[in-house]
């Protein structure tokens, strides 16, 4: 009986640990809350198939973050910036602290806004940045080359990225596009064994001695290493990925507003990324693979970035 105590203290330690505690970033001070959101919808070319929920997923993201942040503890403004490729607008500028940036979704225009905020956040506040269009399976997003925004051209999502990780404060990067998962960089402490399923990698990752660290930025993509889908909820088109999203912010299609004090993803009042994840893959209209009943059904699994760890966007 003796011997048997220590490897079934063994069995059940293993087991606690395969169960994916998550270590939570503490709580943060409240802060402002500034939102990047783009969009395109590619309807004023041939060279691309255009897209019908992109500009929506936009538009009412902005809404639901704002309302969320209002009701969020804390004393808080929100600041939102819409980048769209809109054919039935022209393009604006956008006030950026006391920068002046053309709205039209190009690179250096996102790239201009990015390195604004700079020098207007600090750590306490949350950068949001949100993608719904096309996306490659080199990691790239498609964004307007030119004024006239005629032509698109892929635009590294990386390079995103490294430009979020340089602002202050607490930065979530969200992707609505086919092959986003290819886009999340590694964790210091996790393996992805959706997008490389080699056991042995995986079990070196496991029982690696180094330390988990804090990404500099957040990911949440729509898709693992396939595509991702659009269909229309409510009378409105939507990425499927974003919809559970906004469903999860509290949002209601019919109401156009956010109805609920605490959103439906937050846990124990606190909205997090992996809470959102959550509940984007248990909500979303399409399972999160093929199975031998449906092998040709609409899929996509969604991911986050930071392995064992969490962030805190929001407490109510």
């Amino acid at each position: 009986m003796k011997r048997a105590i220590l490897p079934l203290a063994t069995l059940i330690l293993l087991i606690i640990l395969l169960s994916g505690c998550e270590l939570f970033i503490e709580k943060p001070e409240a802060g402002k809350v500034y939102a990047i959101l783009v969009a395109l919808d590619y309807k004023n070319t041939t060279e691309q198939s255009s897209l019908k929920g992109t500009l929506p997923d936009a538009r009412e993201l902005n809404r639901a973050w704002e309302a969320v942040t209002a009701k969020a503890q804390g004393e808080k403004e929100y600041h939102g910036y819409l980048f769209l490729q809109d054919n039935a607008d022209t393009p604006k500028d956008l006030d950026i602290g006391d920068e002046n940036v053309n709205s039209l979704p190009t690179s250096e225009h996102i790239l201009k806004a990015i390195k604004t905020l700079q020098s207007i956040t600090t750590s306490n506040d949350l950068i949001i940045f949100t993608y719904s269009g096309h996306g490659s399976e080199a990691g790239e997003l498609l964004l307007v080359t030119t004024e006239a925004g005629k032509t698109h051209k892929g635009f590294p999502a990386s390079s995103i990225l490294d430009a979020l990780s340089k602002v202050p404060g607490r930065k979530l990067m969200i992707l609505d596009t086919c092959f986003s998962g290819l886009s999340v960089p590694e964790s210091g402490a996790s393996h992805s064994t959706l997008l490389n399923n080699n056991i042995s990698k995986w079990y070196k990752k496991y029982w690696d001695s180094s330390r988990y660290t804090k990404p500099e930025v957040f990911v949440i993509t729509a898709s693992a290493d396939t595509e991702s889908h659009e269909d229309t909820f409510d009378g409105e088109d939507h990425g499927i990925f974003t919809y559970a999203l906004l469903q999860g912010l509290g949002w209601e299609e019919k109401k156009g507003s956010v109805t609920t004090a605490i959103p439906p993803a937050a846990k124990e009042k606190q909205l997090t990324a992996d809470s959102l994840l959550s509940y984007i893959k248990k909500h979303q209209q399409a399972p999160l693979k093929r199975t031998l009943l449906n092998p040709s059904a609409t899929f996509q699994h969604p991911l986050v970035s930071g392995g064992a760890l969490d962030m805190v966007l929001f407490t109510f």
